[in-house]
């Protein structure tokens, strides 16, 4: 299904996506508050969208990405789809923060996922430094339910939010 907001347009993620969201993935300033470190190679990101094409195709999640105009510049997703649930996830090109247009894009899917999908429950978590994502979601009527030190990818211990927006 493809999303339509002021300024963006979200269309359901394509194999071709890959170029644009390894922008964002090998991107060390993008990625500092990701539970893994930057992707320096295109083919892991290929087939990053890959399996995510075929999670999308058993229904367990959905990828969307964002494009600005003609420019893809980023990604929000539900992942982790049961039971009248899912995951929010976003990530956004660093030349385009600062603008709203993740809160924005964020929103659209927020409105799809407690409406037409059917959710009653969305969830995500962040870093507590990303102080810029904890705006995106405040924005977009989540509500942080828990903060703790928790073990990421990486191994490293992080102190994170955890937010839930309901229907």
């Amino acid at each position: 299904m493809i999303l339509k907001t002021e300024r963006l347009t979200l269309r359901p993620q394509q194999q071709g996506d890959a170029p644009a969201l390894f922008m964002i993935l090998n991107d060390t300033e993008a990625m500092c508050f990701w539970s893994s470190p930057p992707i320096t190679r295109l083919a892991v990101v290929e087939e990053l969208v890959s399996e995510q094409q075929a999670a999308m195709a058993k229904g367990l999640c959905q990828y969307w990405t964002v494009l600005e105009g003609s420019d893809a510049i980023g990604s929000v997703d539900l992942s982790l789809i049961r039971d009248g649930s899912a995951e929010v996830g976003f990530l956004l090109r660093r030349d385009r923060w600062g603008s709203g247009l993740a809160s924005e894009a964020v929103a659209a899917v927020v409105v799809l996922a407690l409406g037409p999908l059917g959710l009653t429950r969305l969830a995500s978590a962040i870093q507590i430094e990303n102080r810029a994502a904890s705006r995106v979601l405040e924005k977009t009527g989540f509500a942080q339910v828990d903060r703790r030190n928790v073990a990421i990818a990486s191994g490293a211990m992080k102190d994170c939010a955890f937010y839930l927006r309901k229907r």
